[in-house]
């Protein structure tokens, strides 16, 4: 009964943060994923799903799938495993650099495969994806499950092939369906790095100092987040913080009510920064906010736990005296910002004008006009790992069109692939188009009507350099 209630709790307060959260973190972090846990692959049903991701032992042994029971997907898996290996005997056993199966094509479905040591990867796709971005998912799958249990899974099904793997995962599916959704319905997959939250500087500056005068022996790092957004960051001077690590331990936070209730101290791997062993993670959330301080220890004893434990709540008091958690409240309503507010003047229609936001900086209305056509846009500073993705303007919120949306980003990227940098290429569909630049210094995505005045693109980049200090970390500081 204990437990029943337990739970329940949970559920209600993991749909009470949903109903709070904006609409980029429900649409990835929903509290409900139907995987259809009945179906098999003998059931047409579980052929119709667009998107399967697997994962299985080079023994054929299921451990994943995104859908339908893993056990009763081995015939589909065994299959799988067995064209591999033919493919590889085939064509590739008298090369001297070894190789192996990557995609195959089969009417409008593509296979894409990803061989990580004794586990493979599978992708089957019949949503148009191009092949670099299924590899890139797969490989954000692979970390993921990596940061839950370390690469010591791989030693082992080395020296034990038929190890069931699932004992392991055992309550985790979650957090790579998490990662799943999070690679298809938003930037992240085209992106290696990692979202911050637009914030006043003078705001953000308490917020780094805070965590600053959190000077704890045996700590990587330390780091605010609101959502799944980062607030803040400060790093040990021998630590190097990977934006693929820090993506994998946000997407386990965000995945799990649990994380964010009271305090918790959770072993992780950071795989980039080592894929063998773990680090302790001391994840704590204020109090009906959406605000959370996480620390990063190499020490897993009680004394850690404890002296971390009391410099986060001198954060959290910092946070809340200071008038920066009001700040980040009002920021984290305002995100993921709408790009066509900032384009709207006093010529606008009554009901636009009603639903103008306030923007990080303030901006004569009217200045950034053609904006107010943005359907969506994107900038990466790859130096800071760090990228601004806008709203998805209204008629391009369903699931369908926003999947579409970022898919086409991919597809542009696709096209660049053999372009040196700087590169840029524009696609038109038969209502949008799509410009994707790629520099050294930055990455931009935007996409607009089809029509709208070229103008727009510089107007965005402009608007990007007048509100950078408010919507990026900048340079990280140390302790």
């Amino acid at each position: 009964a204990a437990a029943a209630a337990a739970a329940t709790a949970e559920a209600e307060a993991a749909a009470t943060a949903d109903a709070e959260a904006p609409n980029d973190q429900k649409r990835v972090w929903r509290t409900r994923h139907n995987k259809c846990t009945e179906e098999t692959d003998a059931d047409p049903a579980w052929y119709q799903h667009k998107r399967h991701v697997l994962v299985y032992t080079y023994s054929g042994k299921p451990v994943y799938s995104r859908y339908g029971s893993e056990d009763g997907l081995s015939g589909t898996t065994g299959a799988l495993s067995a064209i591999v290996s033919k493919v590889s005997t085939f064509f590739f056993a008298q090369q001297g650099d070894p190789d192996s199966l990557r995609y195959m094509l089969a009417g409008e479905h593509i296979f894409a495969f990803v061989e990580k040591g004794p586990l493979w990867f599978v992708c089957i796709s019949k949503c148009g994806d191009t092949y670099p971005d299924l590899v890139r998912l797969l490989d954000r799958v692979h970390a993921q499950i990596i940061c839950i249990l370390t690469g010591g899974i791989e030693r082992t099904l080395q020296s034990r092939p038929n190890y069931d793997l699932r004992n392991l995962l055992g309550g985790t599916e979650c957090v790579v369906n998490s990662m799943i959704r999070w690679c298809t319905q938003d930037m992240y997959l085209q992106l290696d790095g990692y979202e911050p939250l637009p914030l006043s500087p003078a705001f953000r500056g308490i917020a780094v100092e805070a965590l600053r005068s959190a000077r704890i022996p045996n700590v990587l790092c330390g780091f605010l987040m609101a959502g799944h957004r980062i607030l803040s960051i400060v790093i040990n001077r021998s630590f190097k913080v990977h934006a693929v690590d820090l993506s994998m331990l946000i997407n386990m936070i965000m995945s799990s009510a649990s994380l964010r209730t009271g305090e918790s101290w959770t072993p992780v791997c950071l795989p980039h920064l080592s894929d063998k062993a773990f680090v302790y993670a001391y994840i704590s959330f204020i109090e009906g906010t959406e605000v959370g301080v996480v620390f990063l220890s190499t020490l897993s004893d009680g004394e850690q736990f404890y002296t971390i434990s009391q410099q986060a709540t001198t954060v959290k008091k910092t946070l809340a005296t200071s008038g920066c958690l009001e700040h980040v409240g009002r920021g984290l309503g305002l995100c993921p910002i709408d790009l066509r507010a900032a384009g709207a003047d006093d010529s606008s229609p009554r009901s636009d004008r009603s639903t103008r936001r306030t923007f990080p900086i303030p901006t004569p209305l009217g200045q950034w006009r053609l904006m107010e056509g943005v359907i969506h846009a994107a900038y990466f500073v790859p130096s800071l790992q760090q990228y601004f993705s806008s709203s998805v303007a209204s008629p391009y919120q369903t699931r369908r069109r926003t999947k579409t949306l970022f898919r086409t980003y991919g597809r542009c990227r696709w096209l660049l692939r053999s372009a040196k940098m700087p590169s840029q290429i524009c696609i038109a569909t038969d209502h949008e188009c799509f410009y994707v630049s790629l520099t050294a210094e930055y990455h931009m995505y935007l996409a607009v009507p089809r029509g709208i005045s070229t103008g727009v693109i510089n107007q965005f980049y402009q608007w990007i350099k007048s509100q950078e200090s408010h919507l990026f970390l900048g340079h990280l500081p140390t302790w």
